[in-house]
């Protein structure tokens, strides 16, 4: 009679979830609230809309390098301390932002900010040691809630403390709360690397993944010495699903980060909405976003339960290609009436592909690489960054040829939308390449209890 194998990984509960979710709700919502700022930041300091336009920009590209040593150091040292380290030096930066004499300063300190935001290495790493991998795209939809969460609290909390305090306040606000968040963070366990995988690799052997085994290829490579920095990228270029996942994410995000810009311009121009009614109608993709984000984990997670291998690289195309052929109506339309359900659904299909995405790229890389691996494709991803670029300069191409604002805005982002479909149908590239890869993360995790 066969005995069940012995189970490696620990059960940490819900503790370290909400800690983690908690980072990035944090950063989420410290963004919005600077937006609540700029009007008193410009007349403080008679910055223009050029230079406040750099904020933004300037922390996308810091935190973009700050996740290099964040990632080695995810991969070499305890992660724990460091997540919460990360925290308090964010805590100090939101400070000095509060009190800063001087734009000058106040932008140096937004650096400072930017560059511990850069915290995704560290929390992806973890979160994949916490959680069963066949959770592992619901826990990573509950984690990536917390930003949504966060999002909204700044909207409705910055705008409260700026109303009352004056500019400073957007940033004032998190100092107490970003310290019992580092707090927190400190007190959670440090996860052992690698057991969620193995107790997933003795699990295929159950009924219930039977299916899922008999789809598994042998490993078509083994991962040698993980340490040099050539070893180390020589193996990440050999994940060719991680980089379709990659390729699909970037390509996509262009159109998210355009949407996070330009919609409450969209509404205000296209459908004559007030400021405050403009925000209320762009919060319906947030309503959505909140639901896709945990929908998609689940379904994806459900799937792979069922037998279906490549369950969170179809939830992603499926989600990517479907919410392009809901978005495109709703933008093309000038009746509210009929954006506004259409947005309800497009939010909610916008983000379906977010947690399975972010699943299937931490599934194909060994243990002892996710930080770095995180790290790379945050740099990678950093381009989509562009997106409210090209939406502001298809727009202007548009007036430039006789149209007008409004509707130059309004086809600038029809024109845009079909980029996330194109992002679904990148994804369908890892097909190919994903079983395998994901039968080398679980043979390594086999190898390393080996005597």
């Amino acid at each position: 009679m066969e005995t069940a194998p012995a189970r490696r990984a620990v059960r940490y509960g819900w503790a370290p979830l909400v800690a983690l979710a908690a980072t990035v709700a944090l950063e989420a919502g410290e963004r919005q609230s600077l937006s609540h700022a700029v009007d008193g930041i410009q007349r403080a300091f008679g910055a223009s809309d050029a230079a406040v336009g750099w904020l933004p920009l300037a922390m996308a590209l810091v935190g973009a390098a700050g996740a290099v040593p964040i990632g080695i150091l995810a991969d070499r040292t305890r992660r724990i301390p460091l997540l919460a380290l990360a925290m308090l030096v964010w805590t100090v930066s939101m400070g000095l932002n509060g009190l800063a004499p001087s734009y000058a300063l106040l932008f140096a300190s937004r650096l400072g900010v930017g560059a511990v935001e850069a915290n995704g290495p560290a929390a992806v790493s973890l979160l994949a040691d916490y959680y069963p991998a066949r959770d592992r795209a619901r826990m990573m939809g509950l984690y990536q809630a917390g930003a949504i969460a966060g999002a909204l609290l700044g909207l409705v909390g910055g705008g409260i403390a700026v109303s009352v305090g004056g500019w400073r306040w957007a940033f004032l606000l998190w100092v107490p709360v970003g310290l019992a968040v580092a707090a927190f963070v400190l007190r959670q366990p440090e996860p052992a690397r690698g057991d969620q995988d193995a107790d997933f690799s003795d699990d295929l052997a159950g009924d219930e993944l039977a299916a899922m085994a008999r789809l598994l290829p042998p490993p078509p490579r083994t991962p040698g010495d993980l340490d040099g920095l050539r070893s180390v990228l020589r193996e990440l270029l050999r994940i060719r699903s991680m980089w379709f996942g990659v390729l699909a994410l970037t390509t996509s995000a262009l159109l998210l980060n355009a949407l996070q810009f330009w919609a409450v311009p969209y509404f205000r121009r296209v459908h004559d909405l007030a400021p405050a009614a403009a925000g209320a109608v762009t919060g319906l993709l947030g309503l959505g976003a909140m639901v896709g984000v945990l929908g998609g984990g689940v379904l994806a997670d459900r799937l792979l339960r069922r037998g279906v291998l490549c369950a969170r690289i179809h939830v992603v195309a499926f989600g990517s290609i479907a919410a392009s052929a809901v978005l495109v109506p709703a933008f093309a339309s000038t009746n509210l009436f009929v954006t506004a359900p259409l947005l309800l659904v497009g939010g909610a299909l916008l983000t379906l592909p977010v947690a399975p995405a972010e699943a299937w790229v931490s599934d194909v890389v060994v243990a002892q690489l996710r930080g770095r691996a995180a790290t790379v494709r945050s740099l990678v991803r950093t381009v989509a960054n562009v997106g409210p670029v090209l939406a502001g300069g298809l727009s202007t191409a548009l007036i430039g040829t006789g149209m007008d604002r409004a509707d130059a805005l309004r086809w600038a982002l029809v024109g845009l939308t079909p980029l996330y479909a194109l992002g679904g149908l990148l994804a369908l590239l890892a097909l190919k390449s994903y079983p395998g890869d994901l039968a080398v993360v679980l043979a390594a995790s086999r190898r390393r209890d080996d005597p």
